[in-house]
């Protein structure tokens, strides 16, 4: 699933860098932490929308279907297997997500009701999550956009500062030049990109990274695309999945 994600992002030339667990697995094992079972790309969020129309183009439909999220702050390709929809039912469909590294800003009382913007995000994307019902999903759907917005509109033309969309994101908090040129590092058969400062990111999250948590905290991905289920039942009447 990477190779192919990676190969249409670079023949787009798309800056891309791989993130949190996937960035550790890469400098402490060259390849997956040996009990991770996902992989964490982050994007610059204003390149989402080509990415959205190049995954979606450029990647096999029979194999993938790219989750243009209507109620997450990001989006997935997910693997398409058998039984696809009980598999997405069940959140069992293996899938990479695509993290938004967005804008941030630099004044204290700007970033306290930026705070508030974003928990409003992530807090309303999980109780959509929860709503089984189809109908509800659409007609509550743009709720989180709301927040994001709200949020942008708080930040400085200006400021140096980024942040990456994800449920602890004030622990994400970094200046954009952190990530700057992405730099190549083997991971398994294939490379990935570490953001230029992958340290520094990688020690502000976890602390020393490169030494492995006790046996009883090893755990792989705890979360799987919120409203990807509803999201695929809606597409495909519409023809998009």
């Amino acid at each position: 699933m990477y190779k192919d994600v990676k190969s249409v992002l670079e023949e787009n030339e798309i800056k891309f860098y791989v993130h949190f667990g996937t960035a550790i697995g890469a400098v402490r094992h060259d390849g997956f932490i040996p009990w991770d079972d996902d992989i964490d790309i982050a994007v610059w969020r204003e390149d989402i929308p080509r990415i959205d129309k190049v995954l979606s183009e450029g990647l096999d439909r029979e194999k993938y279907y790219y989750h243009v999220s209507s109620a997450d702050t990001h989006p997935h390709v997910i693997r398409k297997c058998d039984d696809f929809e009980s598999s997405l039912k069940n959140r069992e469909a293996p899938f990479i997500d695509l993290f938004p590294i967005d804008r941030y800003p630099r004044g204290g009382v700007r970033r306290k009701l930026c705070n508030m913007c974003i928990w409003g995000d992530v807090g309303s994307v999980w109780a959509i999550d929860h709503t089984d019902s189809v109908t509800l999903h659409r007609i509550v759907k743009w709720i989180p956009g709301v927040f994001e917005r709200l949020a942008d509109k708080l930040v400085e033309d200006d400021s140096e500062f980024s942040v990456v969309l994800a449920t602890q994101f004030k622990e994400y908090i970094f200046p954009r030049d952190y990530y700057g040129t992405p730099i190549y590092h083997v991971f398994e058969d294939t490379e990935v990109p570490l953001p230029e400062k992958w340290d520094e990111i990688l020690t502000a999250m976890f602390g020393d990274y490169m030494t492995p948590p006790p046996e009883d905290k090893r755990t792989g991905a705890s979360g799987f695309p919120c409203g990807a289920y509803k999201d695929y039942i809606m597409d495909r009447r519409s023809g998009r999945a």
